[in-house]
Protein backbone atom coordinates (compact mmCIF):
# COMPACT_ATOMS: atom_id res chain seq x y z
CA UNK A 1 0.00 0.00 0.00
CA UNK A 2 2.83 2.42 0.99
CA UNK A 3 3.49 4.78 -1.88
CA UNK A 4 0.96 3.54 -4.41
CA UNK A 5 -1.09 6.42 -6.08
CA UNK A 6 -4.85 6.69 -6.41
CA UNK A 7 -6.39 9.44 -9.17
CA UNK A 8 -9.72 10.29 -8.55
CA UNK A 9 -12.27 11.96 -10.84
CA UNK A 10 -15.43 13.29 -9.87
CA UNK A 11 -17.27 16.42 -9.96
CA UNK A 12 -19.28 15.92 -6.83
CA UNK A 13 -17.14 17.69 -3.94
CA UNK A 14 -18.72 15.68 -1.62
CA UNK A 15 -17.67 12.17 -3.10
CA UNK A 16 -14.17 13.68 -3.44
CA UNK A 17 -14.05 14.43 0.29
CA UNK A 18 -15.75 11.28 1.44
CA UNK A 19 -12.88 9.18 -0.78
CA UNK A 20 -10.04 11.38 0.81
CA UNK A 21 -10.65 12.00 3.72
CA UNK A 22 -12.31 8.78 5.39
CA UNK A 23 -10.87 6.15 3.03
CA UNK A 24 -8.01 6.97 1.26
CA UNK A 25 -5.53 8.91 3.53
CA UNK A 26 -6.41 7.04 6.48
CA UNK A 27 -4.99 4.30 4.36
CA UNK A 28 -1.64 6.00 3.51
CA UNK A 29 -2.42 6.41 -0.49
CA UNK A 30 -0.95 9.28 -2.07
CA UNK A 31 -4.40 11.21 -4.05
CA UNK A 32 -4.63 12.81 -7.42
CA UNK A 33 -7.61 14.77 -7.96
CA UNK A 34 -9.79 15.64 -11.33
CA UNK A 35 -13.28 17.53 -11.54
CA UNK A 36 -14.02 16.48 -14.56
CA UNK A 37 -13.38 13.81 -17.12
CA UNK A 38 -11.34 15.49 -19.52
CA UNK A 39 -8.42 16.53 -17.07
CA UNK A 40 -9.22 13.09 -15.46
CA UNK A 41 -7.72 11.92 -18.58
CA UNK A 42 -4.80 14.35 -18.80
CA UNK A 43 -3.88 13.33 -15.52
CA UNK A 44 -4.36 9.72 -16.07
CA UNK A 45 -1.65 9.45 -18.56
CA UNK A 46 0.42 12.26 -17.30
CA UNK A 47 0.95 10.41 -14.05
CA UNK A 48 0.10 6.93 -14.63
CA UNK A 49 -1.52 6.19 -11.22
CA UNK A 50 -2.02 2.93 -9.52
CA UNK A 51 -5.58 3.29 -9.89
CA UNK A 52 -8.19 5.26 -10.99
CA UNK A 53 -11.65 5.90 -9.58
CA UNK A 54 -14.10 7.79 -12.13
CA UNK A 55 -17.53 9.03 -11.77
CA UNK A 56 -19.97 8.16 -14.58
CA UNK A 57 -21.53 11.24 -15.13
CA UNK A 58 -18.86 14.19 -15.65
CA UNK A 59 -18.56 17.74 -17.68
CA UNK A 60 -16.11 17.60 -20.60
CA UNK A 61 -15.64 13.94 -20.96
CA UNK A 62 -18.31 10.50 -19.27
CA UNK A 63 -16.75 7.93 -17.61
CA UNK A 64 -17.71 5.81 -20.46
CA UNK A 65 -15.91 8.62 -22.52
CA UNK A 66 -13.00 8.71 -20.30
CA UNK A 67 -12.70 4.64 -20.00
CA UNK A 68 -12.21 4.44 -23.88
CA UNK A 69 -9.95 6.98 -24.24
CA UNK A 70 -8.06 5.16 -21.66
CA UNK A 71 -7.98 1.82 -23.34
CA UNK A 72 -6.40 4.03 -26.51
CA UNK A 73 -3.55 5.39 -24.39
CA UNK A 74 -1.17 3.76 -22.76
CA UNK A 75 -2.52 3.99 -19.64
CA UNK A 76 -2.61 0.67 -18.13
CA UNK A 77 -4.07 1.65 -14.61
CA UNK A 78 -7.12 -0.42 -13.32
CA UNK A 79 -10.14 1.43 -12.80
CA UNK A 80 -12.74 1.50 -10.47
CA UNK A 81 -16.29 3.22 -11.51
CA UNK A 82 -18.48 4.97 -9.61
CA UNK A 83 -22.20 4.72 -10.69
CA UNK A 84 -25.63 6.14 -8.93
CA UNK A 85 -28.34 3.29 -8.02
CA UNK A 86 -30.10 2.17 -10.52
CA UNK A 87 -27.62 2.70 -13.44
CA UNK A 88 -25.93 -0.33 -12.57
CA UNK A 89 -26.45 -2.00 -16.29
CA UNK A 90 -24.35 0.54 -17.91
CA UNK A 91 -21.37 -1.12 -15.80
CA UNK A 92 -21.60 -3.88 -18.12
CA UNK A 93 -20.52 -1.35 -20.88
CA UNK A 94 -17.79 -0.28 -18.39
CA UNK A 95 -16.72 -4.11 -17.93
CA UNK A 96 -16.10 -4.48 -21.75
CA UNK A 97 -13.91 -1.25 -22.11
CA UNK A 98 -11.90 -2.99 -19.09
CA UNK A 99 -12.88 -1.23 -15.93
CA UNK A 100 -11.32 -3.57 -12.65
CA UNK A 101 -14.55 -2.86 -10.36
CA UNK A 102 -17.42 -0.73 -9.61
CA UNK A 103 -18.96 0.80 -6.76
CA UNK A 104 -22.88 1.87 -6.56
CA UNK A 105 -23.33 5.29 -5.02
CA UNK A 106 -24.23 5.96 -2.07
CA UNK A 107 -21.14 3.34 -0.61
CA UNK A 108 -19.80 2.97 2.53
CA UNK A 109 -16.05 2.94 3.40
CA UNK A 110 -15.40 -0.98 3.59
CA UNK A 111 -17.41 -1.30 0.16
CA UNK A 112 -15.12 1.57 -0.85
CA UNK A 113 -11.95 -0.21 0.47
CA UNK A 114 -12.87 -3.69 -0.59
CA UNK A 115 -13.03 -2.70 -4.17
CA UNK A 116 -9.55 -0.61 -3.99
CA UNK A 117 -8.11 -3.77 -2.58
CA UNK A 118 -9.36 -5.98 -4.86
CA UNK A 119 -8.77 -3.93 -8.15
CA UNK A 120 -4.85 -3.00 -7.14
CA UNK A 121 -4.56 -7.18 -5.67
CA UNK A 122 -3.20 -7.94 -9.42
CA UNK A 123 -0.86 -4.70 -9.72
CA UNK A 124 0.61 -5.42 -6.19
CA UNK A 125 1.32 -9.36 -7.10
CA UNK A 126 3.11 -7.73 -10.49
CA UNK A 127 5.06 -5.46 -8.83
CA UNK A 128 6.25 -7.99 -6.09
CA UNK A 129 7.20 -10.57 -8.86
CA UNK A 130 9.29 -7.69 -11.25
CA UNK A 131 10.84 -7.38 -7.36
CA UNK A 132 12.09 -10.87 -7.02
CA UNK A 133 12.88 -10.78 -10.17
CA UNK A 134 15.51 -8.17 -9.92
CA UNK A 135 16.60 -9.69 -6.68
CA UNK A 136 17.13 -12.69 -8.67
CA UNK A 137 18.77 -11.46 -11.55
CA UNK A 138 21.22 -9.49 -9.18
CA UNK A 139 21.53 -12.63 -7.11
CA UNK A 140 22.99 -14.41 -10.40
CA UNK A 141 25.19 -11.17 -10.94
CA UNK A 142 26.90 -11.77 -7.68
CA UNK A 143 27.55 -15.29 -8.06
CA UNK A 144 28.95 -14.93 -11.26
CA UNK A 145 31.23 -12.76 -10.17
CA UNK A 146 32.43 -14.24 -7.04
CA UNK A 147 32.60 -17.72 -8.88
CA UNK A 148 35.36 -15.76 -11.29
CA UNK A 149 37.09 -14.00 -9.04
CA UNK A 150 37.27 -17.34 -7.11
CA UNK A 151 39.04 -19.06 -10.09
CA UNK A 152 41.47 -16.41 -10.55
CA UNK A 153 42.23 -15.56 -6.70
CA UNK A 154 42.11 -19.76 -6.35
CA UNK A 155 44.84 -20.00 -9.25
CA UNK A 156 47.25 -17.43 -7.35
CA UNK A 157 46.47 -19.00 -4.01
CA UNK A 158 48.05 -22.39 -4.88
CA UNK A 159 51.17 -20.85 -5.81
CA UNK A 160 50.94 -18.81 -2.66
CA UNK A 161 50.25 -22.49 -0.29
CA UNK A 162 53.08 -24.00 -2.11
CA UNK A 163 55.96 -21.59 -3.03
CA UNK A 164 55.41 -20.14 1.03
CA UNK A 165 56.37 -23.35 2.89
CA UNK A 166 59.25 -24.30 0.21
CA UNK A 167 60.86 -20.61 0.57
CA UNK A 168 59.93 -21.48 4.38
CA UNK A 169 62.55 -24.44 4.55
CA UNK A 170 65.09 -22.88 2.75
CA UNK A 171 64.94 -19.88 5.14
CA UNK A 172 64.63 -21.86 8.26
CA UNK A 173 67.59 -23.88 7.49
CA UNK A 174 70.12 -21.12 6.76
CA UNK A 175 68.48 -18.93 9.80
CA UNK A 176 67.48 -21.95 12.32
CA UNK A 177 67.46 -20.19 15.49
CA UNK A 178 65.62 -16.29 13.99
CA UNK A 179 62.49 -16.40 15.83
CA UNK A 180 60.93 -13.21 14.28
CA UNK A 181 61.71 -14.79 10.34
CA UNK A 182 59.91 -17.74 11.96
CA UNK A 183 56.86 -15.79 12.84
CA UNK A 184 57.09 -13.81 9.77
CA UNK A 185 56.58 -16.85 7.81
CA UNK A 186 53.96 -18.59 10.43
CA UNK A 187 51.70 -14.84 9.72
CA UNK A 188 51.96 -15.54 5.62
CA UNK A 189 50.70 -19.08 6.22
CA UNK A 190 47.88 -18.18 8.40
CA UNK A 191 46.80 -15.41 6.39
CA UNK A 192 47.38 -17.24 2.87
CA UNK A 193 44.96 -19.95 4.69
CA UNK A 194 42.39 -17.59 5.54
CA UNK A 195 42.12 -15.73 2.22
CA UNK A 196 41.42 -19.05 0.85
CA UNK A 197 39.05 -19.82 3.15
CA UNK A 198 37.26 -16.67 2.59
CA UNK A 199 37.21 -17.29 -0.82
CA UNK A 200 35.94 -20.79 -0.47
CA UNK A 201 33.27 -19.95 1.85
CA UNK A 202 32.13 -17.45 -0.65
CA UNK A 203 32.35 -20.14 -3.66
CA UNK A 204 30.17 -22.58 -0.96
CA UNK A 205 27.57 -19.50 -0.59
CA UNK A 206 26.80 -19.28 -4.74
CA UNK A 207 26.21 -22.82 -5.09
CA UNK A 208 23.19 -22.61 -2.41
CA UNK A 209 19.68 -22.64 -4.35
CA UNK A 210 18.10 -19.22 -4.06
CA UNK A 211 14.92 -19.68 -1.78
CA UNK A 212 12.14 -17.31 -0.44
CA UNK A 213 10.95 -17.11 2.93
CA UNK A 214 7.93 -15.35 4.26
CA UNK A 215 8.41 -13.51 7.52
CA UNK A 216 11.67 -15.29 8.20
CA UNK A 217 15.33 -14.02 6.98
CA UNK A 218 18.15 -16.52 7.08
CA UNK A 219 21.60 -15.92 6.59
CA UNK A 220 24.84 -17.80 6.61
CA UNK A 221 27.03 -18.47 9.96
CA UNK A 222 30.23 -16.34 8.11
CA UNK A 223 31.94 -16.41 11.22
CA UNK A 224 31.34 -20.04 12.08
CA UNK A 225 31.77 -20.95 8.11
CA UNK A 226 35.20 -19.54 7.93
CA UNK A 227 35.81 -21.43 11.39
CA UNK A 228 35.15 -24.93 9.26
CA UNK A 229 37.54 -23.97 6.50
CA UNK A 230 40.27 -22.93 8.57
CA UNK A 231 40.14 -26.21 10.50
CA UNK A 232 39.84 -28.66 7.10
CA UNK A 233 42.46 -26.64 5.64
CA UNK A 234 45.02 -27.48 8.67
CA UNK A 235 43.52 -31.04 8.58
CA UNK A 236 45.22 -31.12 5.08
CA UNK A 237 48.15 -29.40 5.79
CA UNK A 238 48.93 -32.05 8.48
CA UNK A 239 47.90 -34.69 6.57
CA UNK A 240 50.05 -33.36 3.67
CA UNK A 241 53.11 -33.20 5.76
CA UNK A 242 52.64 -36.34 7.26
CA UNK A 243 52.48 -37.91 3.78
CA UNK A 244 55.62 -36.60 2.56
CA UNK A 245 57.78 -37.74 5.02
CA UNK A 246 56.60 -40.85 4.67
Amino acid sequence: MANETILVIDDSDQIREFLIDYVLKPAGYNVLVATDGRAGLEKAIAESPDLIMTDMSMPRMSGLELLSALRESDCQSPVIFMTLHGSEGIAVEAFRLGVRDYLTKPFTIEEAEDAINRSLREVRLEREKEELQRNLIAADTVRQTVVTLSHYVNNSLMVLTTGIPMVAQQVYRQLPNDRQVQQIFKSLDESTAKIAAVFRVLYNITEVKSTTYLDDTRMINLEEALKTEMKKYYRERVENQRKSTQ
